[in-house]
């Protein structure tokens, strides 16, 4: 992915004085917007101003390589679920496909954070696992990047080979390869 760094970033860099910190959005049905910073940060990263609250519950964002390919890129994000908010959230909802961004944002000798962060990541949410025991309770987000789908075949098809597998006498569906843009399905 094409990435350019401001002149404020560059500059900031240069000093050898670097201050990363994670900007991170979870695409649930009410979406998480967090940091792994120690205080609250607001960016403009996605067009209008968001407040990225300060978590403890970030606890891990996997290494990932990028690649020149259209490969199937995976992150694991791993977060503390000890007061089971996010426990709740991924065994009460339906957060597989939800949208995960992660930014890397700088900041200054101020600790304000420089505009324009950089976009590390974007996926959705492949799978999860909860890992509890008596004194820890962690959630980990399987995040994939949107290429994972790209060879994918959900579903049946409208052939005969597809129809043959579950009913293997109906020929209903030999001739559909022909006739395929006249098929109506459900109501007319």
């Amino acid at each position: 992915m094409t990435r350019s760094l401001t002149t404020a970033v560059k500059n900031q860099l240069a000093t050898n004085d670097i201050r990363p910190v994670h900007l991170i959005t979870i695409g649930f049905s009410t979406p998480v917007n967090i940091t792994d910073c120690s205080f609250s940060l607001t960016s403009s990263v996605s067009g209008s101003s968001v407040t990225y609250d300060a978590s403890d519950f970030v606890l891990d964002i996997s290494s990932f390589n990028e690649q020149t390919d259209l490969t199937k890129g995976t992150i694991n994000l791993t977060l503390s679920g000890a007061n089971t908010t996010y426990i709740a959230i991924v065994l009460n909802e339906n957060v597989i496909n939800d949208d995960v961004t992660i930014y890397r944002g700088i900041l200054d000798s101020n600790n304000s954070l420089i505009a324009d962060p950089i976009l590390l990541y974007k996926g959705t949410i492949e799978g999860f696992d909860i890992n509890e025991n008596k004194t820890t309770s962690l959630v980990n987000l399987k995040v994939v990047s949107h290429w994972a789908d790209f060879d994918k075949k959900a579903g049946r098809q409208t052939n005969n080979e597809s129809q043959r597998r579950f009913f293997s006498s109906d020929i209903g569906m030999r001739h559909s390869a022909k006739m395929v843009k006249d098929l109506k399905w459900g109501k007319a």
